[in-house]
């Protein structure tokens, strides 16, 4: 298997692959978009300040992450998240536990397998 370097980012901490995509999805029945996603995690966009300052989401919170994929295979993923920026509206988080139909979409998702379905 060979791998490239795409990009490199001082800031990231991430130690799994991840691709770039965009899904609509909700956590926790407020609509977000997935930018990208790969097996121990996601980063989205969506996150913002509320009038008390908080932030949604909160950072250190769990929540339910849903999206239906290509096949229309719908998941419901617990998530906690790691990193929010309201100032560019992104956050990300990392799947609490992957069950195997999960671990299957997200592994599509990250070898194309999505751009390789023949559609009529």
């Amino acid at each position: 298997m060979s791998s490239r370097v795409i990009a490199h980012i001082e800031e990231e901490r991430r130690r799994d692959r991840r691709r770039a995509v965009i899904i609509t999805a909700s956590l926790d029945g407020q609509d977000i978009d997935i930018l990208d996603i790969g097996l121990s995690g996601f980063g989205a966009e969506g996150a913002f300040e509320r009038h008390d300052r908080s932030t949604w989401p909160e950072l250190g919170g769990r929540a339910e992450l849903r999206f239906t994929d290509f096949k229309d295979r719908s998941l419901l993923l617990l998530v906690e998240i790691t990193s929010v920026d309201t100032k560019k509206g992104r956050f990300g988080g990392n799947f609490i536990e992957l069950s195997g139909l999960a671990f299957d979409v997200i592994q599509d998702l990250i070898l194309h397998r999505d751009q390789r379905v023949k559609t009529s």
